[in-house]
């Protein structure tokens, strides 16, 4: 059983299901990830590209760089009925083609809905932060 589903108040169930997602992700593992996602999912960038569930998995199993670590920062859920919001900032880790460390932050918005007592994404929103000095 997934944490998701153990978790105890609806807001803790969405913070830990996005946990789950960010290790689908890491991993490539695109089987997991599908299962999270609602059937209708799109991702919507700040720059009007718009993905939607099998995009979004196949640039997840194909993307050409190593993924070294993906994780969640300031994550807040908020619960609307059917409907849960959740707010973040992603870091993630990556090693391109030519072994360089690449460093990114996205801040985010994931929208959840519950269907059939499952809660699944159903959009998700990023927009890139400008890299920090060291």
């Amino acid at each position: 059983m997934s944490q998701a589903k153990t978790a105890g108040t609806d807001e803790e169930k969405i913070i830990a299901l996005e946990q789950e997602i960010f290790a689908a992700i890491s991993s490539r593992d695109a089987a997991s990830l599908r299962r999270l996602l609602a059937d209708d999912f799109v991702y919507r960038t700040a720059t009007g590209d718009e993905f939607e569930r099998a995009a979004f998995l196949h640039n997840i199993a194909t993307l050409p760089m190593t993924i070294l670590e993906v994780r969640g920062e300031n994550l807040k859920a908020k619960v609307f009925g059917e409907t849960a919001v959740l707010t973040g900032v992603q870091k993630a880790r990556v090693r391109d083609e030519q072994g360089r460390e690449i460093i990114s932050a996205v801040a985010f918005t994931d929208v959840f809905i519950r269907q059939g007592g499952q809660w699944l994404m159903a959009l998700a929103y990023g927009v890139e932060l400008p890299a920090t000095p060291a």
